[in-house]
């Protein structure tokens, strides 16, 4: 009799899926990973999925909130780039920015509360995404479409927009100087750490008592005082403090 296959059982495949990408990236991820993290032996495994490009495709459905009830089993490989595709529409979905945008956009007033709101949006952003990006980011150095995708068109991109709006901030119009450019990078790290990457600590390195709301604003006024710091108006004569 064939093993019947469940939408219980095709969530916990995704589920641990993504447990084993996030930690050890496409190469080292073997199928039989997934199939002991998600409770399954690995002939129930390949009723689900085709191969392990079909699996990371499973895993991006899931991080990017795609229906998987629909998807016919065992799930084929589509291919990187459609793989991609996926993450990329997400990223444009979830996407919400508001205060960047505006302060982006030719002659906007930038001042000291019009940073700490875009750091508040990119804190936003980055905390409801972060199972996806972490995911992208582990296998990013395996996957050329990711590569692309994750540190170009995303972290290089907006990068660089944002240290646009830092001089923008120091009343100039001329071009981000390298320093500009750095300081942006690290004031989007900032946030990344608060918004993500600390939800991923140890217990020993968790700082005790701090409230969601305390890592975002505080997250956001740092990621402020950087961008106005490369501007040269960090300090409490800085607009808007």
């Amino acid at each position: 009799m064939a093993r019947k296959k469940t939408a219980v059982k095709l969530e916990d495949i995704a589920e641990a899926a993504i447990a084993c990408f996030s930690e050890l990236g496409l190469r080292r991820t073997q199928m039989a990973d997934v199939a002991k993290a998600a409770g399954v032996s690995a002939g129930t495994l390949y009723l689900y999925v085709s191969s392990k490009e079909a699996l990371l495709h499973l895993a991006i459905l899931k991080v990017c909130a795609r229906p998987l009830a629909d998807l016919a089993l065992p799930l084929a490989d589509p291919g990187i780039a459609a793989t991609a595709e996926t993450f990329a529409a997400r990223v444009k979905e979830v996407r919400h920015w508001p205060s960047f945008d505006a302060a982006a956009a030719p002659g906007a007033r930038v001042d000291m509360d019009v940073l700490r709101n875009i750091g508040r949006e990119l804190y936003d952003m980055l905390h409801d995404a972060r199972r996806a990006i972490w995911l992208v980011d582990r296998c990013a150095k395996e996957v050329p479409a990711f590569e692309r995708l994750h540190a170009l068109d995303l972290r290089a991109r907006h990068r660089d927009q944002l240290a646009g709006i830092a001089v923008k901030f120091a009343g100039s119009s001329d071009a981000p100087a390298p320093g500009q450019t750095l300081a942006a990078r690290l004031a989007i790290e900032t946030v990344a750490w608060a918004a993500m990457h600390r939800l991923r600590e140890t217990a020993t390195n968790e700082i005790a008592g701090l409230s969601e709301h305390d890592a975002r604003e505080t997250a956001a006024s740092s990621f402020a005082v950087i961008l106005a710091a490369a501007a040269g108006k960090a300090g409490p004569d800085a607009p808007g403090t």
